[in-house]
């Protein structure tokens, strides 16, 4: 669909993501551009006393007109406040003229929607004014809303304030090898039959990351509150290997000065009594071993080289490891699987009695194979996808877990949100940490993304490791020189922000 927007410089591309979310591709076409626009949306914005927003969809010989008037609800965010009207406006004008149903979550398209929710409660906001303004200022549906407020309270407890975020960090090792590359995968992960040949010198770099990090914050006083190996699949290195990666890790960052230490596992296949047994020796406190599905047919189909009853074994086997914390991966929303498919993967999952289940919508990424093939796979229609989260819901609440952390990500299959769900005592502090973006995580390894957080006002900085595991080796000395510079640069500015 053609969509053409009048409107002030800036106030144009406020909307382009909920438009996308409500019409799917659009093409945006400039005003005055001669070509027919299958959609004309005017927008009219003004600040003042009061703030305005108005919006004029035109589809066809339809029309439609919505205005929002508002006082400011935050001293000195007027601004941001009239982008949300005026999406809020072109929202429910756009609606009407192409006769759409509403989405779940109104006009709310960014990634991680807790952080409105915590931004209120710092200010003092209550639990029900805070639902009323999600209802009313974001149009979102009562189920959702509910939802989102639920979560936040749930994690709420593990949100630092400025002088704790000043003096912890959280700690991302990317691994970025798999035994395969899975069809829904965009994540780095270089088949480790094809890049055997790298894993030592990646390794080699990577320690050398870890060291010259490790050093850093402990000059700094720095703790590291939380690990997370993922990758990739960290255990498709062999034992040795991954042994004295742990050795290293934990000789430059005591693991006993550490709350949680995650090893990811996702694939069954690439796990063994020796891995597990040195893994839980050298201190990991969380396993996550992820079946996505517990259907034969669909784990053929996306690539995936193992069996329900290998994640069965491979459970088994960690459980007698001595771990006590696991974490299970599903994803609703696989090609042709059905809501039936999703509760026998639960049913297979319940006897298992896993600490953690995290539940993933699919999301059809760009470099993932899906979406490079798109007409091989048949994908659940939106309906489906609803029955689906709803059965998760089901299980989870039988099971006496809560959820703790929501995220939302672009290419969804439907208008829904990945959830982790956690019995008590037992939630990912690190998943709620590099969700709420309260703490600054570094980011070493191939692929990795570091996060630096400023206390004093909650902003943030992003820097990333190249995802090729060569250009990662060759590049390790200057990727560690801007991490260091960046972690003294949000240092320096809280300090002087709070005078110290």
């Amino acid at each position: 669909m053609k969509v053409r927007i009048n409107a002030e410089k800036g106030f144009d591309r406020v909307c382009h993501d909920i438009l996308r979310a409500l019409l799917g591709p659009a093409e945006f076409v400039a005003p005055g551009f001669l070509s027919q626009a299958d959609l004309d949306i005017s927008i009219t914005a003004t600040s003042g006393r009061k703030l305005f927003a108005g919006a004029t969809a035109v589809k066809g010989g339809s029309r439609d007109m919505e205005c929002i008037k508002e006082d400011v609800l935050i001293a000195g965010e007027a601004h941001n406040q009239l982008k949300r009207m005026v999406k809020q406006a072109v929202y429910r004008s756009v609606l009407k003229v192409c006769g759409l149903k509403p989405l779940p979550y109104g006009i709310l398209t960014g990634i991680r929607p807790t952080k409105i929710v915590h931004r209120l409660l710092d200010m003092g906001w209550d639990k029900e004014t805070i639902r009323e303004h999600l209802l009313k200022s974001y149009d979102m549906d009562e189920v959702k809303a509910e939802g989102l407020l639920k979560v936040a309270l749930n994690n709420r407890k593990y949100i630092l304030g400025p002088e704790e975020a000043e003096q912890t960090v959280s700690l991302y090792v990317g691994i970025p090898f798999c035994p395969t590359r899975c069809a829904y995968c965009s994540f780095p992960a270089y088949p480790v039959s094809k890049y055997a040949g790298m894993i030592a010198p990646f390794v080699v770099a990577l320690k050398k990351e870890i060291a010259g990090i490790a050093g850093f914050l402990r000059a700094e006083g720095w703790q590291v509150q939380t690990i997370y190996l993922g990758g990739g699949t960290p255990t498709a290195l062999e034992e040795k290997i991954l042994s004295e990666l742990l050795e290293s890790l934990d000789k430059a960052i005591p693991f006993t000065t550490v709350r949680e230490i995650t090893l990811e596992a996702g694939r069954p296949d690439t796990l063994t009594r020796e891995k597990l047994a040195v893994s839980r020796k050298l201190g990991v406190t969380r396993l996550s071993i992820n079946p996505q599905s517990m259907n034969i047919r669909t784990l053929n189909n996306i690539g995936r080289l193992h069996t329900p009853e290998d994640i069965e074994s491979a459970f088994k086997m960690a459980r007698q490891a001595g771990f006590n914390n696991i974490n299970m991966d599903i994803i609703i929303g696989l090609p042709g699987e059905t809501a039936p498919d999703v509760e026998n993967t639960l049913l297979k999952i319940e006897p298992l009695a896993p600490e953690n289940l995290t539940v993933h919508t699919l999301a059809v990424k760009r470099a993932s194979q899906i979406r490079e093939n798109r007409e091989r796979y048949e994908l659940p229609e939106e309906t489906e996808i609803t029955k689906m989260l709803a059965i998760t819901e089901e299980y989870t609440e039988k099971w006496g877990m809560h959820p703790y952390y929501l995220y939302r990500q672009k290419y969804m299959v439907g208008p829904t949100e990945n959830r982790g769900y956690a019995v008590e005592g037992y939630d990912c502090i690190y998943n709620i940490q590099v969700i709420e973006e309260r703490q600054t995580v570094i980011g070493l390894g191939a692929g990795a993304g570091s996060k630096f957080v400023n206390p004093a006002d909650w902003t943030l900085t992003n820097l990333y490791n190249p995802k090729d595991p060569e250009a990662y080796i060759n590049r390790v000395d200057e990727l560690l020189e801007k991490k260091i510079s960046r972690l003294e640069q949000v240092k320096n500015k809280y300090q002087a922000r709070e005078g110290k």
